[in-house]
Parts: C-alpha cells; structure tokens; sequence
C-alpha cells in the first residue's frame, strides 16, 4: 500500500477522533458506555468470583537455524521495530486457562466483558470501537467466546496460527466435559473456520456451536477464556507440538492421509491478492513450470483442496503472504522458498517452516511501490532457481533422518 505522507501523521483521523471523544464520554459517563456497549479495557480476571485454573508454558524444542536467524537479523527491520527487545529465534507461548462468572459477549467487536468490573479484557483494535446499541440474549449453558472482530476474524494467519491452538489447549484441558459447553462463533463464517469448529462439534460430546448475529450483546453465566502471552507474535504456534496439534486436526477433518510421500511442486501465485504482487512475475513463473512446478492461487480453491495440496508438497515457492500459512499441512523433508520485497521482511513463514521440519531459503527483491508491488532480478530469480534445483541433489530419507 502506498506509505501517508509524513505531515498526514500530524492530524487525527476522523477515528481518532470519533474514539478521543466516545472514550471519554464512557469514562466520565459509565451508564453512557454501558448503554452504547463501549467499555474501558484491561480486566482483571483474577478477581473474585473468576477463578484463574491452569498455567502451562509452551516452548519450542529448537530455536531457527542460525543462517536464517542471520537473515532476519540483517533484513528484519520492520519486524525489529515492533519490539524493543531481540526477536527470540525460539516460541515462547504461556497459556492462562480461566473460568470467568457473569460476562458479556459484545457481537459488534468480539469483546469479553466482565459485568462487575464494567470493563473488557482487552481491546478489539485500537481507535475501532464506536458505540453500538445491541440486542440482549443469554446463554443458559457454559460458553467459549470465539468471535473474533467483526471486520478482521476471517484473516486465515491469525486463526489458524493465533486462536486455533489455544482453542484446542482449553478444551483439552476442560475435557472430559461434564456438562453441555457451546462455542460462539460468528455468522456466516469462512470454510476453513466452519470445518475446524464443526469437526470439533462431532469429535466432542456435549459441545455445540452458537452463532452470535453483529447486533446481538450475549449473556453468560459461565464463560472460559484462555489468554495466551507470545513472546512473539511471529512465533506462533509457539511449538513442534502445536503446530501438529492444529494441522492433525484438519487433516482429520479432511479425511487425508498423513503420511503420503511428499512430492508435489508448488508455485504459490498471488494473482488475487491486492498487494505484494510480483511485477515481472511471468519470466519466474514460466521457469519453474518448465521444472515441473504447479502454479496455483489458494483463494480460489477449497480449503480441503489446499490442505491436501501442501500436504502432498516436497517444495514450495511463494512471496511472504497469508496462503503460505498452508505450511502447517506439510511434511518433513520438504523446503520452502520465500520471496519478499527488500522492505518488507516477516519471519511468519520461517518459523512454520522451521516447526514443520522443512528447510527455508529466503530470497530478496527489489523496494515495493503502489500496493507493495515489486520486481525481481535476473539474480534473485536465478537464486530461486539454484535453491530448487540443489534440493533435486538431497535423498529425501537422508534429509529426513537429518531433521
């Protein structure tokens, strides 16, 4: 996308200001924000009658390999401006399971809300939230609020990397349920989420899904939560052992075979993305075509079709974008081949990558422009072409076993 002048910084956005005014509204005025469902953030949720149940850490085995830690550490500036530490080569993930009493479930933003605090235990995104009147209903049974934002919940990353392993920690630590327990879960939702909740529906006894409409406000008596706290959030799934977790129960879902032999070649293209498209991307295209590669667009397939696909691939290439989330369905021995812009380096991928027992090389284009296009040279393409066919000269057990 194209960058905002440096002088645009200077003045507030109409959101800025719409929140400045409706926060402070609700702050001086609690029955205002309470009407208008606009809550203060930050929650205790240790406070009585809530009841904090459960801390597990959860730790990668091995950290990056120290070529790609290199990479990142030489190209990684936007990633490093994000945090004022060092980026942690290995995930750190704590998960906090808590069992809250008497909260809201806002439908507008996804929020949590505990009724005695009138707060909410965090914020749905900064300067977003606006006042909303909404419909009130209770839910009579125990619940787990999986709503999400309402603009932003369908971001296939973020749920399959970020909610769906706490998800799956929680039940496994509720379970064996005892009494009925519903999930809420948005209207209308994307394949790859309807699949992932109903297949936990029909695995687990007494668990059902509950749609929360954008205008609804729910009641609950018993509501679980878990928090977790990355020391990361390239880093997520924070383990080996979570990242299995989650594409074990997909490839379940999908009725896949786990354990085929890895052989497909697949160019991930991004002809419907919006940015971060390569602009000479035919000459790369027609090259790896001629090596035996499959050109393909995961937004224009099913999710089952993807998941087979990357569960089938010994090698893959892709500009750093939301469809190489698919590396969670893969199998050891593999390789990935990341292109970014020269300003725009994430180590995402690196890490599924790493997690799922692949090797990685990360090659470099030019500077983005408009929408984060770029170009690549004849040198990086013809480093994508070394990095692929110096993986033709590796016996697949031998690099297994290595792993």
């Amino acid at each position: 996308m194209r960058k905002a002048p440096e002088w645009r910084s200077w003045l507030p956005t109409s959101r800025q200001l719409r929140f400045s005014v409706q926060s402070t509204l609700a702050r001086k005025f609690p029955a205002i924000g309470d009407r208008n469902n606009f809550f203060a953030d930050n929650a205790n949720l240790r406070l009585a009658p809530n009841e904090h149940l459960l801390t597990v850490d959860e730790r990668s085995s091995c950290a990056l390999p120290q070529e790609v830690q290199a990479f990142f550490e030489e190209h990684g500036a936007l990633e490093q401006s994000r945090y004022p530490l060092p980026i942690p080569p290995a995930g750190h993930t704590q998960l906090r399971l808590h069992k809250l009493v008497d909260c809201l479930v806002l439908g507008s933003t996804g929020s949590t809300v505990l009724k005695a605090q009138h707060r909410q235990i965090e914020a749905a995104a900064s300067n977003t939230r606006r006042f909303a009147r909404l419909k009130d209903r209770t839910i009579q049974t125990a619940a787990i609020n999986m709503l999400g934002m309402k603009a932003g919940h369908r971001h296939y990353y973020h749920f399959i990397c970020d909610v769906a392993f706490p998800l799956l920690f929680l039940l496994e630590h509720l379970e064996p349920f005892m009494t009925p327990l519903k999930i809420l879960v948005r209207e209308n939702l994307p394949e790859f989420q309807r699949e992932f909740f109903e297949h936990l529906a029909r695995e687990t006894p007494l668990l059902s899904l509950e749609e929360c409409g954008a205008n609804e406000r729910l009641h609950c008596k018993t509501l679980y939560h878990c928090m977790p706290a990355m020391n990361c959030e390239y880093r997520a799934p924070a383990s080996e052992q979570a990242a299995s977790m989650v594409a074990t129960h997909y490839l379940a879902a999908y009725h896949l075979d786990m354990h085929k032999t890895p052989a497909t070649r697949l160019y991930i293209a991004r002809d419907d993305a919006k940015i971060r498209r390569i602009l000479n991307e035919k000459s790369l295209k027609e090259q790896l075509e001629a090596r035996g590669f499959q050109s393909i667009i995961p937004g224009r397939q099913s999710h089952k079709e993807q998941v087979e696909l990357f569960n089938s691939a010994r090698i893959i290439v892709g500009t750093h974008g939301a469809g190489l989330t698919n590396l969670l369905f893969t199998q050891v021995g593999g390789k990935l081949i990341e292109i970014f812009p020269a300003d725009y380096v994430q180590s995402a991928y690196a890490w599924l990558a790493h997690l799922r027992g692949l090797g990685y090389a990360p090659v470099i284009g030019g500077k983005s422009g408009a929408h984060q296009h770029f170009s690549l040279s004849q040198n990086a393409i013809g480093q994508i072409l070394h990095e692929v066919d110096a993986l033709e000269f590796v016996n697949p057990i031998t690099e297994m076993q290595a792993l």
